[in-house]
């Protein structure tokens, strides 16, 4: 018989300084006013014994010391082993310490490991299990008499059954067929987004194709753009040397009539340079011999005297120097002019070698302009290709994306699928699972519970029966002589089942190991001859089991020498 030694508790609920609750065989009434803090005793051994999360415990933090949360729990296994768990919520830590002759050995402060302990200590490792099996609550009474909470009775056994708090078997077939209809929901839906994906993946396929094509073209454009631009650039830069060319030709020329001038001039200065003294002699003689020939007569020596007198003059002069001179600068002039020439026509022939071979024909000018119009066009088309390329890659994914997008897809659909597929054989396993339990669990609660209920009905109520398929529960009423629903009975008459029902479960659900049976205050609307029969029950249940029952009545006073420890909670 597992058995609890003493609890401590500090900083917890209304406790701000350390509480200390000892317990003893038997029975062990703890009592006092409400809002005194039994509940909280209570709290204290399930936060000791199961980790709370953070928001669990939020409310047991006592507000006038948040410095410390504390919970410490010392037991007796079945084996006679003494333990103390102790939970500090404050520094996040759990230790498990064994008690051995008055000495203190830690076991364990890893989360994990303490678990372990208390599952094979106490049976469960879930506070929703444990709970279920161990406690009564004054909130579960009314359970029977409810038809629509009444399967809480049911799933009380079945969260025991299959090992997991806050998921009956009857709720697990329901999430598991919940999560079988969402799935296949969900593989539907995801379906429809399949078709309209593959229609994307041919739509978008098209486009590749158009983007391929028109990328061809491109290229093939682009080509013959940079051919055309080649050979425009060649006409072009021929064209330039044509023009330097014909520039040339036409200095030469320049340069060729200005020889020209000049040569007329040198030789016009030429002319006029010869001696005048040889021209004045020659003229002289002439004067002389016609003056000489007129003067055989005597009219004719009029005329031929003066001439010979003029003639003999011209022979006795000679030449200016002045005129001489300027004669002479102005022909230098022009013939260092000729030579500039004829220097500059030479440089300009020594640049024309250079563009012998170069022509360019009307042909040539033709073509020139052909290539830019080519080009021009050339031009639009490029951007125009480029534009609807880059646009179509912009707006339209990729088919290798979308085949990407597709396959997730369709591994999420198989997946839902066979998840689906896999849920309801699990929720048809469970069924027959639950159903086996129940056959195996029902006969054994049915039984086991008729002594208990007789004991507290004093008699009135002794045989019932239990619907192995939904556990429904029928009480055989002597008035009838026949089975009736317990709904129809009172409601002290449906606590009393329902007490009887739960301490059988009690015992079957812990199995080999005998856990305390803690009762919270659950018999508020007993009347005295049923609360005395319950008293006399749980006496006699406190034999073998060690009890725990937390009340605001005196049931100290009321029923003597029933405790067997007294813990007042002021």
């Amino acid at each position: 018989m597992v058995k609890l030694i003493k609890l401590d508790i500090e900083g917890f609920g209304k406790f701000k300084k350390s509480k200390v609750v000892e317990f003893k065989e038997g029975i062990n009434f703890i009592t006092g006013l409400n809002e005194a803090g039994k509940s909280t005793i209570l709290e204290g051994i399930l936060a000791s014994l199961f980790k709370y999360t953070s928001p669990k415990i939020k409310p047991y933090i006592c507000w006038t010391n948040q410095d410390i949360c504390r919970a410490s729990l010392t037991y007796k296994t079945d084996k006679g082993e003494i333990f103390r768990v102790t939970s500090d919520y404050k520094n996040s830590k759990r230790k498990l310490e064994k008690i051995d002759k008055g000495k203190t050995k830690e076991i364990s402060s890893a989360g994990s490991t303490v678990d372990d302990y208390i599952k094979e200590h106490f049976g469960f490792d879930e506070q929703k299990v444990f709970e279920n099996t161990t406690f009564i609550r004054q909130s579960q009474m009314a359970i029977l008499g409810d038809k629509i909470t009444k399967n809480k009775l049911k799933d009380m056994v079945e969260e025991v059954l299959v090992g997991t708090g806050g998921a009956s078997a009857t709720k697990s077939i329901q999430k598991i067929k919940k999560i079988e209809k969402d799935s296949k929901k969900e593989a539907g839906s995801m379906e429809t987004d399949l078709y309209e994906l593959k229609e994307d993946l041919q739509n978008a396929e098209e486009s590749k194709e158009r983007v391929i094509e028109d990328s061809e073209e491109h290229e093939e454009v682009k080509k013959e753009l940079s051919q055309k631009s080649e050979e425009l650039i060649k006409l072009k830069e021929n064209k330039k040397l044509f023009d330097k060319k014909e520039v040339l030709l036409k200095e030469e020329e320049h340069i060729d009539e200005k020889i020209n001038q000049v040569d007329d001039m040198i030789e016009t200065f030429e002319r006029e340079e010869e001696p005048s003294i040889e021209k004045n002699k020659v003229m002289s003689i002439v004067l002389i011999i016609v003056g000489a020939l007129l003067s055989l007569t005597i009219i004719g020596a009029i005329i031929g005297v003066p001439l010979i007198i003029y003639g003999n003059k011209l022979r006795k002069e000679k030449d200016s120097p002045r005129e001489h001179s300027g004669i002479s600068e102005k022909l230098s002039k022009y013939q260092k002019q000729k030579k500039e020439l004829i220097n500059k026509k030479a440089v300009i022939e020594s640049k024309l070698e250079g563009y012998e071979l170069i022509k360019f024909t009307i042909n040539d000018f033709r073509d020139m302009g052909s290539l830019e119009q080519d080009i021009d066009k050339l031009k639009e088309r490029n951007v125009e290709l480029k534009t609807g390329i880059n646009k179509t890659k912009e707006l339209v994914k990729s088919p290798e994306e979308i085949q990407e997008e597709i396959d997730i897809i369709e591994d999420k659909i198989q997946g839902l699928k066979e998840r689906a597929e896999e849920f309801e054989l699990a929720s048809r396993f469970l069924e027959m699972a639950e159903t086996s339990v129940q056959h195996k669990f029902t006969p054994a609660i049915e039984s086991n519970s008729k002594e208990i209920l007789e004991e507290v009905t004093d008699g009135k109520y002794s045989n019932l029966k239990i619907n192995e398929e939904d556990l429904d529960i029928q009480i055989k009423a002597p008035e009838i002589k026949d089975y009736v629903d317990v709904d129809l009975l009172s409601q002290g008459a449906k606590d009393q089942v329902y007490f009887a029902i739960r301490t059988t479960m009690s015992d079957l659900l812990s199995g080999d190991i005998n856990i305390p049976l803690i009762f919270d205050d659950p018999f508020h609307n007993f009347d005295d001859i049923r609360l005395g029969k319950t008293m006399s029950a749980i006496k006699k249940l406190s034999k073998d089991k060690q009890i725990i029952l937390i009340s605001h009545k005196p049931y100290h006073k009321e029923f003597k020498n029933f405790a067997d420890n007294i813990v007042e909670v002021k």
